[in-house]
């Protein structure tokens, strides 16, 4: 096991912006500094991304890990050769879901889900995948960490945590309709996903995260006009967290959460629904957030956009997000190796 913290940093599915982000950061290699990053993948597709970048930087091929991990250079490229012969750089199609890509990039998580088991990886970025690739590539989940978890077998609860700047969120439900938002609105899930995002946050330096959480209904259901799901279950759950020693309170009207937030000083955000927080996310900088998913053995990070096919190949992607993405893997990759102050996590926009 390494001394120096290790992150096993992705290149995302071969038909969208992921190859191209990659390339880019490699020109900015203070986003890591002091960990170790393992770029692991097809280094054909690595390529492809540097010529569609205009990158000239280059990396040092490894094929073995534990060669990768004790080399000297601080960023390596650690061929993987991944799901057969149809996953190679001349099977990509710009633009489209493939199934190369999928098996591609199910079988890169695979193995940096073995690496986790023997604490050898100690956080994992992975560049924009297609949920249709994945689907195509084998996969039964409806995103890249659900597949992860169920191959590592872990069952606890794990909500996607967003974070732009200084503020992270994360919400009660996520992508159900509308209509079935109220089911999950209860005490013990709202107490359930409080208590998560503390733990969480911790994982990133904060000694003692002061989080809002969100109420549901218009002006906090107005002393039960417009809903009682403020008096009957959010508000006695925030009660039960702040009995339990969690620094929260709420629930606040959703329409000026965020302001309130502001105001207050809160590191974090608990919202009912999916929109809720990312509608407000996305407004305060929508090509810079980033996505980070817990409950498991190490930290995972990604963009908070998608594979954005509709650019791909055109070497006009930005790469702040994924920047952003590393920065916040380093500051929980150093935490993990207790080489970080409990300070906040260092990846200023």
């Amino acid at each position: 096991m390494s001394e120096t913290a290790v992150i096993f940093s992705t290149l995302g599915d071969q038909g969208g912006i992921g190859p191209e982000l990659v390339a880019r950061t490699l020109e900015c290699p203070e986003a890591t500094a002091g960990v170790k990053r393992l770029v692991v993948g097809r280094k054909d597709i690595l390529d492809r991304g540097r010529e569609i970048a205009g990158v000239d930087t280059d990396l040092p091929v490894y094929r073995d890990f534990t060669s990768a991990v004790e080399s000297s250079e601080p960023v390596v490229f650690l061929h993987h050769a991944d799901a057969g012969p149809d996953a190679g750089s001349d099977t990509v199609i710009m633009g489209e879901s493939t199934v190369a890509a999928g098996r591609s990039d199910l079988a890169v998580a695979r193995f940096a889900a073995d690496l986790s088991r023997t604490g050898q990886v100690d956080a994992f970025v992975f560049a924009p995948v297609n949920k249709k690739s994945l689907s195509l590539g084998g996969s039964d989940f409806e995103g890249y960490k659900a597949y992860i978890a169920d191959y590592l077998g872990i069952n606890g609860i794990s909500a996607e945590i967003n974070t732009i700047g200084p503020l992270w969120t994360t919400r009660i439900s996520s992508h159900v309709p509308i209509a079935d938002v109220p089911r999950y609105v209860t005490k013990d899930r709202i107490l359930e996903i409080v208590r998560y995002f503390d733990r969480e946050l911790r994982r990133f330096g904060y000694d003692d995260p002061k989080i809002a959480v969100a109420g549901l209904n218009p002006h906090n259901g107005d002393g039960g006009l417009f809903g009682r799901e403020e008096i009957d279950e959010i508000g006695p759950a925030v009660e039960a967290a702040r009995q339990s020693g969690l620094n929260v309170d709420g629930p606040f009207s959703p329409d000026t959460v965020f302001v309130t937030a502001q105001e207050r000083g809160d590191v974090g955000i608990v919202s009912m629904y999916h929109d809720q927080c990312q509608i407000a996310t996305k407004l305060l900088g929508f090509d810079e957030g980033v996505t980070y998913f817990g409950g498991l053995p190490f930290a995972i990070t990604t963009p908070a956009h998608g594979t954005a096919f509709d650019i791909a190949g055109q070497g006009v992607a930005s790469s702040k997000p994924m920047l952003n993405a590393l920065r916040l893997a380093r500051r929980a990759a150093l935490v993990a190796k207790g080489q970080a102050a409990a300070t906040g996590p260092d990846h200023a926009i």
